[in-house]
């Protein structure tokens, strides 16, 4: 299918949403110590801090992050199986990372517009 190993591809597929969601993670594991704001995420990934919010209370649910203060967050993940198949995506991340931008588009339709939405330009409102 993907090319990319079943716990990779099973992960991704339960896990991930999109490619932000997947960079959001990516980037607290490789700083476990720090915690996160929405701004200082969305500046080191080029995004808006109200898109990143949402990344940290996703990973947040899926037991993934923890919040370490009000609006900050931590690499955390519930277990150390969660732990190793995220070093794993990480690595099929750095050797394969079209496979895996590849599976994450391919996710069910809802997924897809998602992500879309997140580059939608809307018009002002008048009295915004």
């Amino acid at each position: 299918m993907t090319g990319l190993p079943d716990d990779v591809h099973r992960f991704l597929y339960q896990y991930i949403d999109s490619v932000e969601q997947l960079e959001v993670l990516l980037l607290t594991r490789r700083s476990p110590g720090r915690s996160w704001s929405a701004g200082d995420m969305a500046r080191e990934l080029y995004s808006h801090p109200t898109a990143i919010v949402q990344r940290f209370e996703s990973l947040l649910g899926r037991g993934l992050l923890r919040e370490s203060a009000p609006g900050c967050f931590q690499y955390a993940p519930r277990s150390a199986e969660l732990d190793r198949a995220v070093g794993r995506v990480a690595e099929m991340y750095r050797e394969r990372r079209v496979a895996v931008i590849s599976l994450i588009a391919s996710k069910p339709i809802e997924n897809v517009r998602a992500f879309s939405d997140a580059f939608r330009i809307r018009k002002k409102r008048e009295g915004e």
